[in-house]
């Protein structure tokens, strides 16, 4: 099943997920194609966008001081190295800590895990991967073997970890689950890349991570529980068979 078979769909009586929507159709001319740039690149919420971004990632010295010294802290805290990911127009603060690295002959297998924090609203997600690179004619073949979802087996400490540095560090942000990143929202379409890009993902983080695979680990509704409306009451969905009336 591929990312365009998970619909942005959600219990709305129970769960705030529209907040995320809100926030989407705030920045991107959601139905309007790329094709016809001009109307597209005229959206208020694109020039907007483009200058959330130009403030935070390229502008070196709010770069360093809201996310490299970030980055910094966590690597001497942990002893492991950290990866920088973000780049481009991309709206995201975003890196990966390399958790485990294994080399035999020409294939690396690498344990990673990667943590994003948008920069169109107060959201972050985390997720892990099970890497595969092979070097082979002086070129590197790469392969996802599972994503992580949730804190379990040997990604759980570190997940955790990131979970109380990135919610000290950012008052009120609030995890995205894995199953909200991957699903998608028709007639969206993101300015920072050519190719089609319209998940939840893409659009309030980047696409350096591809969840277009079936092979996760962990809870997919993971602090789902955050999302939960004030005062919703489960009625615990019952139905009940009457005989017909005589």
């Amino acid at each position: 099943m591929s990312v365009d078979n998970y619909p942005f769909c959600f219990k709305n009586n129970k769960y705030n997920y529209l907040e995320i929507y809100e926030s989407i159709k705030k920045y991107y001319p959601i139905g309007i194609s790329k094709d016809c740039s001009d109307v597209f690149l005229s959206f208020s919420g694109q020039k907007k966008l483009e200058d959330i971004v130009v403030e935070n990632l390229h502008d070196e010295n709010n770069f360093n001081e809201r996310w490299v010294n970030f980055d910094e802290e966590i690597a001497k805290e942990t002893g492991k190295e950290i990866v920088g990911t973000a780049y481009g127009q991309a709206p995201s603060f975003s890196s990966y800590l390399i958790l485990d690295k294994t080399k035999v002959e020409n294939l690396t297998r690498t344990k990673e895990l990667h943590f994003f924090v948008s920069l169109i609203g107060n959201y972050y997600t985390i997720i892990g991967s099970d890497e595969n690179a092979v070097n082979r004619e002086r070129r590197m073949y790469r392969t996802t073997n599972y994503l992580v979802a949730s804190p379990v087996e040997e990604y759980a400490e570190s997940f955790e970890y990131l979970i109380e540095k990135i919610e000290k560090r950012f008052p009120k942000y609030k995890f995205i689950p894995f199953n909200i990143c991957r699903s998608v929202m028709e007639g969206l379409q993101v300015r920072y890349s050519d190719e089609k890009l319209n998940s939840i993902f893409n659009a309030l983080f980047n696409n350096y991570i591809d969840l277009n695979i079936n092979r996760i680990v962990g809870d997919e509704y993971f602090k789902s529980e955050d999302w939960i409306k004030e005062g919703y009451v489960d009625d615990g969905d019952s139905w009940t068979i009457y005989p017909p009336m005589s």
